[in-house]
């Protein structure tokens, strides 16, 4: 099974804005920062993640355990505070271990400025490098269109609508959309 190839990191991205953050694979010495990148996040954006990643705990367990061949977090910085967090998680074996799931969250003074788009293209050029077939992510309808619209221009497509799977903090129910980017020869002349 090939391995993730980092050569690229880590680099600086320029926003639309101007800012310019540093992208690099997260730090057994991020645990700290991680910890207060998702403590920063709006409530309802940590409500949809399926981690606690308000415990310090989960932000810990990232960094102290890390195994980039099985799921690789990507982070966007300026100087020590991390602005983005973005993920390749990947099984090793069995039927799942031709396709990896994504996750991209990105602080909120950081979005509309290319910050998720770059990450998100960067995760599928490795997972593409590292010869897989499909990236999927799953997203909910109503909260993260945004982040739908986005992957959507990138070439992902709607693959599935799970209807009714989850409830928000009010009880109010949401759809969740699964998103497919296939990789390969088709994301090759995608690019272009």
């Amino acid at each position: 099974m090939t391995v993730y190839k980092l050569t690229a990191y880590p680099k600086q991205i320029s926003l639309r804005d101007g800012r310019a953050v540093t992208v690099r694979p997260l730090a057994e010495t991020d645990g700290d920062a991680l910890h207060a990148f998702f403590a920063h996040l709006p409530a309802e954006d940590r409500y949809f993640l399926k981690d606690d990643v308000s415990s310090p705990n989960v932000a810990h367990d990232w960094t102290s355990k890390r195994d980039f061949d099985r799921v690789l977090p990507l982070i966007a910085s300026v100087d020590s505070e991390i602005m983005a967090d973005a993920t390749l998680i990947r099984s090793r074996h069995g039927a799942y271990r031709n396709v990896a799931g994504i996750r991209v969250v990105v602080a909120p003074e950081y979005r509309y400025q290319g910050l998720g788009t770059a990450l998100l293209r960067d995760l599928c050029d490795i997972a593409a490098d590292a010869e897989l077939e499909k990236v999927t992510s799953e997203l909910v309808a109503g909260v993260q269109d945004d982040a739908i619209a986005a992957m959507e221009q990138l070439g992902f497509i709607r693959a599935a609508t799970i209807h009714e799977l989850l409830r928000d903090e009010q009880g109010h129910t949401h759809d969740v959309i699964v998103m497919v980017l296939p990789l390969g020869k088709w994301y090759q002349w995608y690019k272009f």
